[in-house]
């Protein structure tokens, strides 16, 4: 069964009918970046570390990952490998948001396509949503607000 289909109705906004998996061992991130997703229309998906990052993310299949490197067990740069040679994961875009830059060399060193996105944590709230919205194709605020209201009119 499709994860997505246990999250129910979600609200419209400009994430609406995607879904991101949060991957965060700070539960206290996972809720800042949950919230801000949803309250953005995005249906959401956590996991606590790797192997449950791994298993949500092949049975999900969300449309982004936000991933942070630094969890304990199977750490994010593992994790971040791992999704990207599984041929079932390899194509879901992966942000990272991470406290740690000086982590970035060891995500670029990898023989792994990159991130799609990088996030330095504390991350400002609208740096997030903006950089997702890139990564998911996604137009500018402007373009997602003339889009509600044409929608809505």
């Amino acid at each position: 069964m499709d994860d997505r289909s246990l999250l129910g109705d979600v609200p419209l906004g400009r994430l609406n009918g995607y879904c991101v998996l949060v991957v965060d061992d700070d539960e206290e991130i996972r809720t800042f970046l949950a919230t801000l997703l949803t309250d953005e229309g995005a249906a959401v998906l956590e996991a606590a570390d790797g192997e449950e990052a791994l298993a949500t993310a092949d049975r999900a299949r969300p449309d982004l990952i936000t991933l942070d490197l630094s969890m304990p067990g199977r750490d994010g740069i593992e994790t971040f490998c791992d999704l990207r040679e599984n041929p079932a994961t390899e194509e879901i875009p992966v942000c990272i948001i991470t406290g740690y830059p000086e982590y970035r060399t060891l995500i670029y060193d990898r023989p792994v396509a990159p991130p799609e996105g990088f996030i330095d944590k504390p991350c400002d709230p609208e740096h997030v949503v903006r950089t997702i919205r890139r990564i998911l194709g996604l137009g500018s605020r402007k373009q997602a607000r003339a889009t509600d209201e044409a929608t809505t009119s």
